[in-house]
């Protein structure tokens, strides 16, 4: 579990903006008030402090507060663009329909009963043969490590570690369990419900703002039901600690320590000072590559374009 990756809540942020679609025009009366509301939130000033309040922000469901830590105000402004972007698209009656099959079906008054009625069968099936799954994914992860030559001595230990614990956690749990598997639906439902969203539409309408504050309460619903199974993010994010190993100048190395399965597990993670606050330097390498290939798809659009025009001019 990595949390210079943004964690699990971005991922759930990026999920909803991507499947959102289409049809009226965006609202931008609240942004500026939105815009400022995220810009309060100003990140931490130093390097531990940073990782730190993401850390935090996650365990808090706060998607707006694990951005502003984990990203640059740029980036984040132009994510905010982007979504405006879509908002202005149509949603189609396919993807209308879609969305109520999968988030509709599942935030029903009964949609819970409904997909254990479905599921049941099909989880009796599986019981006999889960220990034969568990030890073919073991074995398997086993051997990945082993042959691994991007790992490191180190790494390969901490993966190894982790295979065994997730193991553990897979041998002890019975994921065929009807009684379980409500649990953990009956858990998300309740999450998705919070947001009040009944329709896709119901997503189109929301700001970038209102779209983290909605991903974060979905984001709860997701860990209570991982947690119906044993498996506690909140509980990782409490056992963290984050150290300095180095620092010098704009440049930082910490140390990140967790507690997974009941092991001891750690990381460390480079950071760069940009403009007087810390921001991981792999996510800053990363978003400097996005531009460059943006940059470049919109350069070769660009020339094709002109081609085309050189050749229609010829005929």
């Amino acid at each position: 579990m990595s949390f210079r990756h943004s964690l699990i809540a971005v991922a759930l942020a990026t999920a909803l903006l991507a499947g959102c679609g289409k049809d009226e025009a965006p609202q931008n009366a609240a942004a500026p008030a939105e815009k400022a509301a995220v810009q309060a939130l100003a990140p931490v000033s130093s390097a531990a402090g940073s990782v730190d309040a993401q850390v935090k922000a996650f365990r808090n469901n706060d998607l707006k507060a694990l951005l502003v830590a984990a990203l640059p105000a740029a980036e984040i402004e132009r994510m905010r663009g982007e979504w405006d972007k879509n908002r202005q698209e149509t949603i189609s009656e396919e993807d209308r329909a879609e969305f109520a099959e999968n988030w509709g079906k599942l935030t029903a008054p009964d949609g819970v009963d409904k997909i254990m009625a479905e599921i049941e069968p099909q989880l009796a099936q599986m019981k006999p043969q889960m220990a034969g799954m568990i030890a073919m994914v073991q074995g398997g992860a086993q051997m990945s490590i082993a042959q691994s030559t991007d790992l490191t001595e180190s790494q390969k230990a901490q993966a190894t570690a982790f295979v065994q614990g997730l193991s553990g956690w897979l041998n002890k749990t019975d994921f065929t369990d009807p009684a379980l598997m409500r649990s953990s639906l009956t858990a998300l439902a309740d999450g998705l419900r919070a947001t009040g969203i009944t329709k896709l539409d119901d997503i189109k309408a929301l700001s970038f703002d209102q779209l983290l504050e909605k991903g974060g309460m979905a984001m709860g619903g997701l860990k209570n039901a991982f947690a119906a199974y044993g498996f506690s993010l909140d509980a990782i994010a409490d056992s963290v600690k984050t150290e300095v190993v180095t620092e010098a100048g704009d440049s930082a190395k910490l140390k990140v320590s967790y507690a997974l399965f009941d092991s001891p597990m750690s990381f460390e993670s480079e950071m760069t000072r940009v403009d007087g606050k810390w921001y991981g330097k792999d996510m800053l390498a990363s978003l400097e590559k996005a531009k460059a290939e943006a940059s470049a798809e919109v350069a070769d659009a660009e020339e094709a374009s002109d081609e085309a025009e050189e050749e229609a001019a010829a005929e």
